[in-house]
């Protein structure tokens, strides 16, 4: 009796899954160009160039990395999206832009993960901003082969909703990601678009 007290105490001081931390799937360091295809080529025939930009802010003592989209055949703009991603702090989104328009920086930065980089599957985390309500949600960890030729497991799935109850409007960083420890998004279902866009080349400079 006294040994099955002492291995049940034992049990209950056992440290508990607290969750995945989530920013090393979204790492920002260095150099980063990505180029995406989309799903349906038919559709959308040219690539999606996402490039990280310098220089990096610093904003609330947190870095702020602007990432611009644009198009490979005519290099238009697509937008640009502000992002942080810390340990300890999560990964958020800060700004905005569509096309060559202005930014639209958001009173209170978007949380796409909880802020203490930490997120259990099924977990939500609301951010009102803007007069928008955002809800992350961490779907948990799913398989992500990808174009370039890798086959990712465990990627981390984030679904991202703006609640404007149409996928096809609304700020153009909404929708699902599917992302890997050390380079980011793999697969990308954004606002505006009805298939997802998938990685075919990725490159990244330490150096910077």
């Amino acid at each position: 009796m006294l040994l099955s007290l002492a291995l049940l105490a034992a049990c209950d001081n056992e440290p508990k899954f607290q969750g995945t931390k989530m920013s090393p799937f979204f790492p920002m360091d260095g150099g980063r160009q990505a180029e995406y295809v989309n799903e349906d080529p038919e559709g959308t025939p040219w690539q999606l160039v996402v490039e990280k930009i310098e220089p990096v802010e610093r904003v609330d003592d947190e870095d702020v990395v602007t990432f611009e989209w644009s198009r490979d055949d005519n290099a238009e703009l697509v937008g640009a999206v502000k992002w942080s991603s810390s340990s300890g702090d999560g990964i958020k989104i800060h700004a905005y832009s569509v096309g060559t328009e202005d930014f639209i920086t958001f009173d209170t930065p978007v949380l796409v993960t909880d802020d203490d980089d930490l997120m259990l599957r099924g977990q939500e985390v609301v951010t009102e901003t803007n007069g928008y309500t955002f809800t992350a949600t961490y779907v948990g960890p799913e398989d992500c082969p990808v174009q370039w030729g890798l086959e990712w497991e465990d990627c981390a799935h984030i679904t991202l909703d703006d609640g404007d109850g149409d996928d096809m409007a609304g700020p153009i960083f909404s929708g699902d990601y599917w992302l890997v420890q050390r380079y980011g998004p793999a697969w990308m279902q954004l606002t505006g678009f009805e298939e997802k866009w998938n990685l075919a080349h990725y490159d990244w400079d330490g150096d910077e």
